[in-house]
């Protein structure tokens, strides 16, 4: 065991050699979130939520309104539905920032 080791342990309250209590000089960080990781993490659903409900009405918009590829022009390999959904997932994705966990 090294000194450098040693005091860690001490510090950490791991020696089991000797008694002793934690000494308290490091933050005892198992406790609650802090007030901006409770407010990011509540940011991070309402605009996961809002941009769930936002992609789901217009893909229903799309398909009401037959939306297809406008690059695919035949009518049986195109489906109004399946364009809508390559829309919605794409606006899902896009409207959730990297930073804001979820």
């Amino acid at each position: 065991s090294t000194r450098i080791g040693r005091i860690a342990q001490l510090i950490a309250g791991e020696d089991h050699e000797h008694e002793h209590k934690r000494c308290g000089c490091l933050p005892d960080t198992s406790g609650n979130m802090t007030p901006l990781q409770s407010n990011l993490d509540k940011l991070g659903a309402r605009i996961g939520l809002i941009a769930i409900v936002v992609c789901v009405f217009i893909f229903i918009i799309g398909v009401v309104l037959d939306r297809k590829d406008p690059t695919n022009l035949d009518p049986e390999t195109n489906p109004a539905w399946l364009y809508m959904i390559l829309v919605s997932v794409t606006l899902a994705v896009a409207a959730i920032p990297e930073g804001i966990p979820l």
